[in-house]
């Protein structure tokens, strides 16, 4: 089979196309494009998730198949192995219960009030007996209301009634959040900064970002913010708050997938941007 490279230059030179055009429409510079010619796959600072972002831009400008794309980069770096997919924590299971909504301790301690109210019960009743024969000897019995309500106060495991018919608010278990299969990146800057954001490996911006203006990227892949003063941008991350990007003044580049934080390499920010955040 034909090499990734050599075949994505070979469709390119057949529409007589330059890197220079491909460039202006994919927004994927030409050095990254001459890396995947060439099978330089080290230089993208995004690691596997750049690579594979570009190839299928890459692929589909050229009209080619992004999945046979990605199959060939799988079979010239990996030998055609599968890649290992990180999956989602998985959520812990609930604490079991005997009837729905109550633990076994929770009816326990409802059993052992009811087995109390009745001896209370028994005792008044026999107090008040006893009373009344000594005064007149007059014999006083429980009603039969009375004995009754104290009969249904037992709990049973084959009486309906014994069990609850609604679920006590402390003993709901809230679902727990599973990741999703995206990434969302919100940036708030607290002072004018350079940014680049890279998306699955497409650069969507680049330029100066104004204080109190926050934007927001969602990636499948990875997202990868570049700065020059770490310092005046603040990460939030599908929701979660990361804290600044980096130091003041300081080169910085973090990046993230939907299973977390990746290390990246630091960015190459140009001259201009520097000067303005120094």
């Amino acid at each position: 089979m034909e090499n990734l490279g050599n075949w994505l230059k070979g469709a390119r030179e057949a529409k007589g196309i330059s890197l220079r055009e491909v460039e202006s429409v994919t927004r994927i510079r030409v050095r990254y494009l001459e890396a995947l010619e060439v099978g330089d796959y080290a230089v993208m600072p995004g690691g596997e998730p750049q690579v594979r972002g570009f190839l299928r831009r890459y692929a589909a400008f050229l009209g080619l198949s992004s999945e046979e794309a990605v199959a060939r980069y799988n079979q010239d770096v990996h030998g055609g192995r599968p890649q290992p997919v990180v999956s989602a924590p998985r959520p812990m299971p609930p604490l079991s219960t005997d009837v729905v909504g109550v633990t076994p301790t929770r009816r326990y301690l409802r059993m052992f009030l009811a087995v109390a109210a009745i001896i209370v019960l028994s005792l008044v009743a026999w107090w008040l007996l006893t009373r009344g024969r000594s005064d007149s000897d007059v014999v006083v019995e429980p009603s039969p209301q009375a004995t009754q309500e104290m009969t249904e106060a037992i709990p049973t495991e084959d009486t309906p009634e014994a069990m609850p018919t609604s679920v006590p608010e402390e003993t709901s278990v809230s679902a727990p959040i599973v990741p999703a299969d995206s990434v969302t990146l919100t940036l708030e800057p607290v002072e004018h900064v350079w940014v680049r954001v890279t998306v699955d490996g497409f650069a969507t911006f680049e330029g100066m970002m104004a204080p109190a203006v926050p934007q927001t990227w969602v990636a499948e892949e990875m997202v990868l913010v570049e700065t020059g003063n770490g310092a005046a941008l603040i990460a939030m991350v599908n929701g979660q708050s990361e804290g600044f990007v980096g130091g003041r003044g300081e080169l910085s580049a973090r990046g993230w997938t939907p299973g977390g934080e990746v290390e990246v390499p630091l960015p190459a920010v140009p001259t201009s941007a520097a000067d303005d955040s120094s």
